[in-house]
């Protein structure tokens, strides 16, 4: 699988963008899902995104999780006009990530506006002060939506995702175009191919260093992961001889390449009301005694 997972974050380089949209379900035969979907589709994913990263101490996952649903909270209660996702990692280092998207970077401004105003500005200093007593680091970074490098995102459905695959590429300085026209053909070969799997691309332009770009992979289930093998085949068929080519010179590319997954949680999530409408039950859940995070089996039976 190590093996592959390298293959297939190749493959987002034409395979990437596709469920960060705040969107509804898609068709599922009635007449009321067939219109979300239709809303669904009238709408790009934000142009930019505010990516927050927070590594969270060993044993305090519980405690963060109480803190950010406090912070949800409080954006429910301001009526902030922008929402966010919260993702906790399954792979790699114990971090919380909050994606919050924005129409323009005109947006961010009037964002940190509203949040200046008396009343909002004391009640977040509070909750950051309790929040940075869990945290043992944080870091804040701002893309940009590469819909060129976008792969299908009409089939994304925030409402019921509830996994995220996270593909991350550090490109090497002046390489940038390599990695554009290799987007192509992968693009050309996933389309050939029919595969049935969203991605969203994003260009990190400031809080991390030049050449970061990655790719958000939205799952109802981790079922799709036992689909990768399948699809990378498939992928690899269709490009014929450029597949490996490409994987051949992948590390003239790259400076590093990795992969890991999220889950989605709802308690530290503030969406919009017509995504929380596709799964109530999963969005708005009941206050919890304990505090503690639902585990990724909690949330995959959620998303059955």
């Amino acid at each position: 699988m190590k093996n592959f997972f390298l293959q297939i974050v190749v493959t987002a380089m034409c395979l990437a963008p596709a469920a960060l949209q705040n969107t509804t379900a898609q068709e599922n035969g009635t007449q009321e899902t067939a219109a979300q979907s239709t809303s669904a589709q009238k709408h790009e994913p934000p142009a930019v995104l505010e990516i927050v990263r927070e590594s969270v101490k060993e044993g305090r996952l519980g405690a963060h999780e109480k803190v950010e649903s406090d912070w949800a909270a409080a954006f429910r209660k301001h009526n902030f006009p922008n929402h966010q996702l919260a993702l906790t990692s399954i792979t790699g280092p114990s971090e919380a990530w909050f994606l919050i998207g924005f129409a323009s970077f005109a947006d961010v401004q009037a964002s940190d506006q509203m949040s200046q105003k008396a009343g909002i500005k004391t009640e977040m200093e509070m909750l950051d002060a309790r929040d940075g007593e869990l945290r043992s680091s944080s870091r804040t970074m701002y893309a940009v939506y590469r819909k060129d490098l976008s792969y299908r995102p009409d089939l994304a459905n925030m409402g019921k995702t509830r996994y995220v695959g996270v593909q991350t590429f550090r490109l090497k300085l002046g390489r940038m175009q390599d990695f554009e026209e290799g987007s192509k053909k992968f693009r050309a070969a996933n389309e050939k191919a029919d595969i049935k799997s969203p991605s969203l691309a994003y260009e990190v332009m400031g809080g991390a260093p030049d050449g970061l770009i990655l790719f958000f992979q939205p799952m109802e289930s981790l079922k799709s992961v036992d689909e990768f093998p399948a699809w990378e085949k498939a992928v690899r068929e269709a490009m014929g001889e450029d597949y490996q080519q490409l994987m051949k010179g992948a590390g003239e590319v790259f400076t590093s390449m990795e992969y890991n997954l999220y889950a989605v949680n709802p308690r530290m999530s503030y969406l919009a009301k017509d995504t929380e409408d596709a799964d109530p039950a999963f969005w708005r859940p009941k206050p919890t005694t304990t505090g503690t995070a639902p585990t990724a089996k909690k949330l995959e039976k959620a998303g059955q």
